[in-house]
């Protein structure tokens, strides 16, 4: 097979053995994939921007807004406006927010420790390296898109 083919058929397999591990996490608490990415981001950086969320997870800042929203009408998030400049908004979790960004980084290491325990151990620091490279390579592809 084309190394070509073969890159793309490993990263589609990919996508869906991620995706079957961030669906049976994410489902339990009736919020969606994309705001359980949310919180974690919010848990990870409490005070960060809507701008910032859309950014880093390179979503339209009015899709991040609306899954805010929900997410703040639910309990999970809430939202400041700075003193300084009203414009600017930060988010940070409120105790229910806070507890599924645990449960959420508690069980997504459990998972993760379990896929990696099964790599031979004389591969882990080769994996890693191939994923940062992977990860390095699509974000140029990206940012080139998005200029």
């Amino acid at each position: 097979m084309d190394l070509i083919k073969q890159f793309r058929e490993y990263t589609r397999q990919l996508e869906c053995h991620i995706g079957n591990i961030n669906n049976t996490d994410c489902c339990c608490c009736g919020i969606s994939k994309s705001q359980c990415f949310l919180i974690v981001e919010i848990g990870r950086k409490p005070g960060i921007s809507v701008k910032e969320l859309s950014d880093i997870l390179h979503v339209d800042k009015s899709g991040v807004s609306r899954s805010v929203e929900e997410l703040v009408q639910t309990g999970f998030v809430e939202r400041k406006t700075s003193k300084e400049d009203r414009r600017f908004v930060t988010l940070s979790l409120l105790p229910k927010g806070q507890e599924r960004f645990e449960k959420i980084e508690h069980d997504m290491y459990l998972k993760f420790k379990d896929v990696f325990e099964e790599i031979p151990k004389d591969k882990h620091e080769q994996v890693i390296e191939a994923l940062k490279l992977y990860n390095e390579a699509c974000l140029k592809v990206e940012e080139k898109e998005y200029d």
